[in-house]
């Protein structure tokens, strides 16, 4: 399992909503290896991000001035940048940070004519509040696309939730329990499928 009880029940207080698809659009971000591109019209999710991350967070908009100057020295010191209000074309400059075309080993990224030292531990978080973007087939796979458009069925899990945790605190926490024993049960069937193949290899 990608997360468990208490990383969701931290995400809730850091604001993340209560509904499934939530929980789901987050350990995605969490866990995803391309930088994440998260279509947000209604601003749940950037609001979350910008709790989790606190003031670590650099954020950024593009155009503005400075902005190179920013994501180069966040690139250096391993900083979380968001890139806010994305519209569908990003500045060519960037193409290089969002391939992740590191030269000299991995240690550097060109971004213009500028190489800049390159962190691991850098994590780009871009936002768009474009309810239906459409960007290039190349940033589309340079990226991992996570909507947070809430969804009727998105809505009522909040607004139950909310509900819930107010009347019965109890309540909403079993039902966190039996969410996970319903996606743990799907589980074992796929490994042992897989374990049988390997036996027979």
């Amino acid at each position: 399992m990608l997360t468990d009880d208490a990383d969701i029940a931290a995400w809730q207080n850091e604001g993340l909503p209560a509904d499934r698809m939530s929980t789901e659009n987050a350990t995605i971000l969490n866990s995803c290896q391309r930088w994440p591109l998260m279509v947000d019209p209604q601003l749940q999710g950037i609001k979350w991000i910008k709790n989790k991350y606190g003031n670590d967070l650099k954020v950024i908009h593009t155009g503005k001035k400075g902005y190179l100057d920013a994501i180069e020295t966040a690139l250096a010191a391993g900083d979380a940048v968001l890139i806010e209000n994305l519209e569908e074309t990003l500045d060519p400059v960037l193409g290089p940070l969002m391939g992740r075309e590191t030269i000299k080993k991995g240690r550097y990224i060109k971004i213009g004519d500028k190489e800049c030292e390159f962190n691991p531990c850098f994590r780009l978080i871009l936002h768009t509040k474009l309810a239906s973007p459409h960007y290039q087939p190349e940033m589309q796979a340079q990226c991992t696309l996570i909507n947070f458009t809430v969804t009727k069925d998105g809505l009522e899990d909040q607004l139950l939730a909310a509900v819930v945790s107010m009347e019965r605190p109890d309540l909403e926490h079993l039902k966190l329990q039996q969410d996970f024993t319903a996606v743990t049960f799907h589980c074992p069937p796929v490994t042992g499928q897989i374990s049988n193949k390997m036996c027979v290899l």
